[in-house]
């Protein structure tokens, strides 16, 4: 099983909802006015008035293979939309209850 964790601006919020459920990621855990800004461009999203924007979160735990696709799937959705930021990340998981 894999952990896919996908950062991106509120403003992607719906997309990355129907991306989840398009490819049946039914269960995720999502956090709101997550703060934070990119490694190479784009501008922070702090939540302020210099900076106003702002991201969400999402983590979902998926077999193996939904998680390439997810992969696939965000890197599609961000260079339609690279403008507003948008990464996901893929950790392995030893174990669940």
């Amino acid at each position: 099983m894999k952990a896919v964790f996908i950062v991106y601006n509120q403003a992607l919020t719906e997309r990355v909802s129907e991306l989840l459920d398009k490819h049946n990621a039914r269960g995720f855990t999502q956090w709101q006015d997550v703060k934070g800004r990119g490694t190479k461009t784009g501008e922070p999203h702090y939540g302020n008035h210099t900076w106003p924007a702002m991201n969400s979160a999402v983590l979902s735990i998926v077999d193996d293979d939904l998680a390439q696709k997810l992969l696939v799937a965000v890197d599609h959705l961000n260079k339609k939309a690279e403008i507003h930021g948008l990464r996901a990340f893929i950790w392995s998981i030893d174990s669940t209850v």
